[in-house]
């Protein structure tokens, strides 16, 4: 079959994951229905998500009649990267299938973007793992219109440490707080504070890593600076920048940042080494073209896959060490729904209602274990020696 007549087969891939996400996204909100009463938007916000699922299903269905209509691609773009939106990665990814099909193989290019994605479905476990973090994103996110958010941050003062029910499917705290729509609220914080202090952390490293490993001169001073930060244990640093300037989101994710750097300085510069001693770097410097030129069009991205690949395994680390934090009462604030300051509270429960503790700590856990899981097989997938 030609390339022209073929399917975009990471497309039809990523359209399964995200149509089952959103099935599952409904119909945990519908676990609202045991309230009794529910959130003011939830039917519109319910109704949204059914039809944005059959819209999804319908593109990859009906990929033959916009596959070579240009109009009708563009509407398909539209509508993907919208639904991107409701925190559903796989529409992302299936936007992403398409443009790179279009960018190679329409035009007779090799597509490693289908090779990368052949290689990832191979490992079912990292797919389960990637499948439970958008899923917890996507419920977080709807959770502003499906769930009553109240229940998560007002005080219930009749409904206090009450057992697992349909009503309350993970219990309530000891201010009556509903677990469940906690954990779902504070979802966002907690993908939010460790996604965002570990691309600081990547940016910063990959640029102080590319200037060590070009740069001779500033080599050694460069990389003493960052010693003496990774000397000190990345947990103990956030701890004394935590208590210097105070509790709140944002110093925290600039103390996690900052412990953060020298290993993906380190990881970057050894690259910057490698790749810059290449036959194709010579050539660009006799050639004449500009030092900067050369840093963005040559080294960066032949030494950019180890990143990604330690990009996704820290950002598990980042996760246990935000938790650890709020749980030791240096995180966030300690009414806000983050899952560290749950299960500081649950931790006060154990032997009475355990499930205050339990719950929070299997969704730290399964968070933890599916970015493991997901930076393995990227590993594996950017690997040319694993075949």
């Amino acid at each position: 079959m030609s390339q022209r007549k073929s399917k975009i087969a990471s497309l039809h891939f990523f359209t399964i994951c995200a149509v089952f996400t959103y099935i599952v996204t409904i119909l945990t909100g519908c676990i609202n229905l045991f309230k009794g009463y529910v959130a003011d938007t939830f039917y519109i916000a319910q109704l949204a998500l059914v039809i944005l699922t059959i819209l999804i299903a319908v593109i990859a269905m009906c990929e033959r009649y916009w596959r070579y209509n240009q109009t009708l691609r563009y509407v398909v773009y539209v509508i993907l990267i919208a639904a991107t939106f409701t925190g559903n990665v796989f529409t992302l990814l299936m936007f992403v299938s398409v443009l790179r099909y279009y960018q190679t193989s329409m035009k007779g290019i090799y597509n490693g973007w289908e090779s990368f994605v052949k290689k990832m479905k191979s490992n079912r476990i990292a797919m389960i793992g990637m499948i439970i973090l958008v899923f917890m994103l996507t419920l977080s996110t709807a959770s502003n219109f499906v769930f009553d958010t109240t229940l998560a941050t007002q005080n219930q003062f009749n409904d206090l440490l009450k057992r697992p029910s349909l009503v309350h499917p993970f219990g309530t705290d000891d201010f009556g707080r509903d677990l469940f729509t906690r954990i779902v609220v504070g979802t966002k914080l907690t993908f939010f504070i460790s996604i965002i202090s570990v691309v600081i952390s990547v940016i910063l490293g990959i640029i102080l890593g590319m200037i060590a490993g070009y740069f001779v001169k500033v080599d050694n001073t460069i990389m003493r600076f960052l010693d003496v930060i990774f000397a000190i244990p990345s947990l103990l640093l956030a701890v004394a920048i935590i208590a210097s300037f105070g509790a709140s989101t944002m110093n925290l994710i600039i103390a996690l940042s900052i412990g953060n750097i020298p290993s993906f300085a380190r990881t970057m510069r050894a690259n910057v080494l490698e790749v810059k001693r290449t036959e194709y770097v010579d050539a660009a410097r006799i050639t004449g073209e500009s030092t900067l030129r050369i840093l963005w069009s040559y080294i960066l991205p032949n030494a950019l896959s180890p990143m990604i690949v330690r990009f996704s395994l820290n950002i598990g680390v980042v996760v246990l060490t935000t938790s650890s934090l709020s749980f030791l009462g240096l995180g966030v604030s300690p009414e806000v729904p983050e899952w560290g300051n749950i299960l500081r509270t649950g931790s006060n429960y154990l032997e009475t209602h355990s499930n205050l503790a339990v719950f929070p700590g299997l969704c730290i856990m399964l968070l933890v274990l599916s970015f493991n899981f997901i930076g393995d097989a990227v590993r594996d997938a950017l690997d040319p020696k694993i075949q």
